[in-house]
């Protein structure tokens, strides 16, 4: 059980892209050539969360589940490459990386934290805290036709490995507070879809979370990437953008029931599929009770 004068909640999110790789691309992931063409979508998200023991100040960690779509007013946006280069499968490929998105939903788990406000962020520069970083991939034909330079057989492999922000308002008062910020400073969730069905995606699309890829792996973004299957550090973020190097939540990218499948709105082209964990020690609510952050 939780203490009386802590408040926890989780927060998740999920992703996705639309992204296929190869290994003879190492480069391609990290710098993208003109000209390109931009997809936007509404996308739906579902997520779990392991809040952790020294954070909550529990014996035990609390799992929590969240569930949300686009923030009002906004879409997805993908920036992809219009001109295909030969992957390592002999495939025409192009690179992708996700220029924005911003998620919003609440606590979806029975208890004293559900219908808490969730939100997070993917994409270079637009975080709730400076510093985001890009989250790049990959979309390359599965089957073996004659290279034209288009990606134009459908369907196609997909990977998208996402920097992500996630913050949960802790103290309900609308504003992104210290301690209420989380990201996944090293390790890329990692995000496929096998069966992707176009530009963009389609209703039905699924991406599911596959693990995670290395900031310094030179196949981040890509699908020759070999993901690792351990957790996912989600840190405190500094009002600088900086980690605090204190981890208050770990995401399980492969073992947390029904997290691995998105089921997107009626409205959806395409889906997000990731897992996030965030609690808060902050001022309540109520006002009454409070924890250092």
């Amino acid at each position: 059980m939780l203490r009386k004068h802590l408040r926890l909640f989780g927060i998740s999110a999920l992703i996705c892209g639309w992204m296929m790789s190869f290994v003879e691309s190492k480069s391609d992931a990290a710098v993208m050539t003109p000209p390109f063409a931009t997809d936007t979508f509404p996308s739906a998200f579902e997520v779990c969360l392991y809040l952790q023991p020294a954070y909550i100040m529990q014996q035990n960690e609390v799992l929590v589940r969240a569930r949300g779509s686009d923030f009002p007013g906004t879409l997805s946006t993908v920036l992809r490459e219009i001109n295909a280069f030969n992957g390592a499968l002999g495939t025409d490929t192009v690179n992708t990386e996700f220029q924005s998105m911003h998620q919003a939903g609440s606590v979806i788990t029975p208890g004293a934290f559900q219908g808490i406000p969730v939100q997070f962020k993917v994409g270079q520069g637009t975080g709730f805290r400076p510093g985001l970083g890009r989250s790049p991939g990959q979309v390359g034909e599965n089957a073996l036709t004659p290279l034209n330079g288009q990606l134009d057989v459908f369907p196609a492999k997909s990977v998208f490995d996402l920097f992500i922000d996630v913050w949960v308002d802790v103290n309900v008062d609308g504003l992104v507070d210290n301690g209420e910020v989380l990201r996944n400073f090293n390790q890329a969730l990692r995000m496929e879809n096998p069966t992707l069905s176009g530009f963009p995606p389609k209703l039905g699309d699924v991406y599911v979370s596959t693990g995670w890829v290395g900031i310094n792996d030179p196949l981040l973004g890509e699908l020759g990437a070999m993901p690792n299957t351990s957790r996912i550090d989600l840190y405190l973020v500094n009002p600088d953008g900086t980690n605090s190097n204190f981890i208050a939540a770990q995401l399980d990218p492969l073992n947390c029931p029904d997290i691995h499948t998105i089921t997107p709105e009626p409205t959806s082209m395409a889906l997000f599929g990731g897992l996030m964990i965030v609690p808060i020690w902050r001022k309540l609510r109520a006002g009454k009770r409070t924890a250092p952050v």
